[in-house]
């Protein structure tokens, strides 16, 4: 069964950053009393491609992949009258591995650089582990999101 998350269940929205389906937001969920990012289907995704992405990637647990938590349909504070379609996951306050880089004006110290490779490489593994192997086929920087102890995990293609 899918988690549905409404519109009158978030609260102070905040853009974040913007993928290839459109823009990230930081929310929070006042139900579950933490912040979730939402990314919004915008542009060249369809619907039903995104809710089979979802589908997909709410069948995946791995420390190294970002967790699916539902999915948003509702308005945001600037989409007005129009209803949009979205995806809720776990928020990465610590951003990614291109801000990390942005922020340190360089390469990561060698060790985290080892550690980080080393998730990622997991993630991907899991990935394509599957029962049905999934390929990410736009692994970057900015789609490696880092927690607060700076661990990577692999951010979905939706």
């Amino acid at each position: 069964m899918e988690q549905f998350v409404e519109d009158s269940s978030l609260g102070d929205w905040k853009v974040i950053g913007s993928g290839g389906f459109g823009q990230i937001y930081k929310a929070r969920h006042h139900q579950w009393g933490f912040d979730v990012a939402i990314k919004l289907l915008q542009g060249e995704g369809t619907e039903k491609d995104l809710l089979r992405e979802i589908k997909m990637m709410r069948q995946v647990t791995s420390p190294y992949v970002m967790a699916v938590q539902g999915i948003f349909k509702g308005r945001t504070p600037s989409s007005g009258r129009s209803t949009q379609l979205g995806v809720v996951m776990e928020l990465m306050e610590r951003g990614s591995l291109a801000s990390l880089q942005e922020a340190l004006r360089g390469t990561p110290p060698w060790p985290l650089v080892f550690r980080l490779a080393h998730q990622v490489a997991l993630g991907i593994n899991f990935l394509h582990s599957l029962p049905r192997p999934v390929l990410h086929q736009d692994l970057k920087p900015q789609n490696v999101l880092l927690d607060d102890s700076l661990n990577a995990k692999v951010s979905p293609r939706l």
